[in-house]
């Protein structure tokens, strides 16, 4: 660097410098000033620095450092070169008038440009260019230490701002969360208080129960303990026997008596001579017997019969009682204290494509699944879908897959008639009742009202029951039998317009989502209309 050129430094002096500097370059070309000229910040980009601080780095760089002071040099001279051109061409006294002018201290980019052509013209050592160079430094020295007018927001500032905003939508969004929380956690206190009474009365009924049956088996016991014993009475043939043996004898005797003697008959038997009234209290016994054992006989069979219908009754009460245990299914292990709730969410896939079809776009399962299980403890989690050998799924499947999805397929049936044949109703029906007895709530993702009765009959095991659909093809019968119901709105939907660029339909952060219409209809084009 030249004499001349280190001279022009030096007059100018670092505020001068800085002045000139901030005066003719955006902060772009001032950037690249800084590198060009090696300023380094450990850690920092030069970029993110304060526009301050490059300017008054780059003013201490150019005096310090020769090859620094002849590039800020080289940039002044070309964003002044029209400038001096046009000073140059100004008489002295044109020159004296513009820099006594009051306006050139208030105007915007003039006293470092003014700066840079008094410490770069041929007079700068005259002493009209000294006073000039001197007051204009001063008023820079001036405006340096007076407190800068507020500025807009820096970029850094913006994008704080930004990042507030957005946490405090987070937070919005987790404070509703927690409120929804608070409002199943009361539920299902609730729920739990009214269970708990229930098991009371269930366990009284219970009592009661097995009171009858044990007053019934003593009742019982002490029929049969109380009847005499077989050798106590003789058998009802041997007195028939008796009974017959007698009137055979006295019919015997009548007609001996009454028959007449036989002229020829030997004289060595007599007649006997037999009154017929002493006849009669025999037949008088004889009688009174066949009576008492009438009322015997009549007697016993009474006892019997009431016997046989105790026994019967007793007996109907216990197949009652295991038909109703057989029903109920298997016994549900109760849940620990504290212990989350155990959910089973089960997707009718076919019900919900033509419900997101509906709506113009496609179904978030990422959220459908958030918005099911919250807080609670997923058990299990299946999708039923129909599949046709024209159009492949498997990619679609495979997603569902990787987020632990279980995927019950079935191939799509084409009869005879042409009729097509491949609805899962009946499969995932079962499903859900032999899951039931594991679960504490069952959520069901369809709108078909044929599920209605299902509902019922799992509320009767019971598990809770919530149904997630859309509302225009959500039966009504089937939101008004389950307890809660969720509606699926466009919170849950992606759109082809906006999938791009937000992979996320609604505004709560979620897992990378998964298009249901990604999956075309097995069945045929005909929309589900709620029953």
């Amino acid at each position: 660097m030249s004499q001349g050129e280190k001279k022009i430094l030096e007059q100018l002096g670092p505020a001068g410098i800085a002045r000139a500097l901030a005066d003719l370059l955006d902060t772009g070309r001032l950037v690249q000033l800084a590198n060009a000229c090696a300023l380094r910040y450990p850690g920092m980009r030069t970029q993110s620095q304060s526009r301050g601080r490059l300017l008054a780095d780059l003013a201490d760089k150019s005096l310090a450092d020769d090859a620094a002071g002849l590039a800020v040099l080289r940039i002044l001279d070309k964003q002044s070169r029209a400038a001096r051109s046009e000073w140059r061409r100004l008489e002295p006294a044109e020159r004296a008038r513009r820099l006594a002018d009051e306006a050139l201290l208030r105007g915007d980019g003039k006293v470092g440009l003014h700066l840079y052509l008094l410490a770069s013209a041929d007079d700068a050592d005259s002493e009209e260019s000294k006073s000039a160079r001197e007051r204009l430094l001063q008023h820079t020295k001036d405006a340096q230490e007076t407190p800068p007018a507020p500025a807009g927001p820096t970029r850094e500032e913006s994008r704080l701002r930004k990042r507030a905003a957005e946490f405090e939508k987070k937070l919005q969004y987790l404070e509703g969360q927690l409120q929804k929380s608070r409002e199943a956690e009361r539920l299902t206190k609730r729920d739990l208080i009214q269970r708990k009474g229930e098991l009371a009365e269930s366990r009284m009924l219970v009592e009661r129960l097995r009171n009858e049956i044990h007053e019934a088996q003593e009742a019982a016991r002490r029929a049969v303990a109380t009847r005499p014993p077989a050798e106590a009475t003789p058998p009802l043939e041997d007195l028939a026997r008796a009974v017959r043996k007698l009137a055979s004898e006295q019919r015997r005797l009548t007609h001996r008596l009454d028959r007449p003697a036989e002229p020829d008959a030997p004289a060595e038997a007599p007649p006997v001579a037999v009154d017929p009234a002493s006849l009669a209290p025999v037949v008088e016994a004889l009688e009174l017997l066949r009576k008492e054992l009438s009322a015997s006989r009549r007697e016993a069979k009474r006892e019997v019969d009431s016997h046989t219908a105790v026994l019967e009754e007793i007996r109907a009460g216990l197949q009652r009682r295991a038909d109703a245990a057989a029903a109920s299914g298997p016994a549900r292990r109760p849940r620990a204290k504290g212990e989350p709730e155990r959910i089973g969410v089960f997707i009718d896939v076919q019900n919900m494509y033509y419900g997101a079809r509906r709506l113009k776009g496609k179904l978030d399962f990422d959220a459908l699944l958030q918005e099911a299980v919250r807080e609670r403890r997923l058990i299990q989690a299946s999708a039923y879908v129909v599949e046709s050998k024209e159009v492949d799924q498997s990619g679609f499947i495979a997603l569902l897959e990787q987020r632990a999805i279980e995927v019950r397929r079935k191939t799509l049936r084409i009869r005879v008639d042409g009729s097509m044949k491949g609805d899962w109703d009946m499969e995932l029906a079962l499903d859900i009742l032999d899951a039931a007895p594991r679960l504490d709530v069952v959520v069901l993702v369809s709108g078909d009202g044929d599920f209605t009765s299902l509902v019922k009959r799992v509320k009767a095991m019971g598990p809770r029951v919530e149904v997630i659909g859309f509302p225009r093809t959500t039966a009504k019968s089937l939101v008004e039998a389950a307890d809660e119901y969720h509606p699926l709105d466009r919170r849950f939907m992606i759109y082809p317009t906006r999938a791009k660029s937000q992979p996320n339909a609604a505004d709560a952060p979620v897992e990378p989502t998964v298009e249901a219409a990604d999956a075309p209809p097995a069945e045929p084009e005909s929309e589900p209309v709620p029953a």
